[in-house]
């Protein structure tokens, strides 16, 4: 990557950085609890989409194997969904659930085809 590309990645580093902690501070001091959970939900399909786009050698590790701490934490994110879930009873937390379960079962079988191919 040139030096151009370079600053291009980081500006939109950056710049995907402060709209996140924009948001955060948005919905932390007016945000209302469906506002909240609708991001929450946005953001879980934002990893389906991610792990369905994403260059396949994102996802393996130097032997070519999934990454241990992108799919394990993922696996542990959609843990805690599950029983955070089971204490209130959001349906979001449920759904968001599924999508990462998704999510897990489509990045996994994306590097695993391609280590059998």
């Amino acid at each position: 990557m040139s030096g151009r590309g370079r600053a291009l990645q980081a500006v939109r580093d950056v710049g995907l950085g402060v709209g996140i902690v924009w948001l955060v501070v948005l919905l932390t001091f007016w945000g209302s609890l469906a506002a909240v959970q609708a991001v929450f939900l946005v953001m879980t399909i934002a990893v389906l989409f991610w792990m369905a786009t994403t260059r396949v050698d994102q996802l393996r590790g130097p032997a070519g194997w999934p990454r241990p701490l992108l799919f394990g934490g993922l696996a542990g994110l959609a843990a805690i969904n599950a029983s955070a879930f089971s204490f209130t009873g959001f349906t979001v937390l449920l759904l968001s659930t599924a999508v990462l379960g998704i999510a897990l079962i489509v990045g996994i079988g994306r590097v695993l085809r391609r280590i059998g191919g």
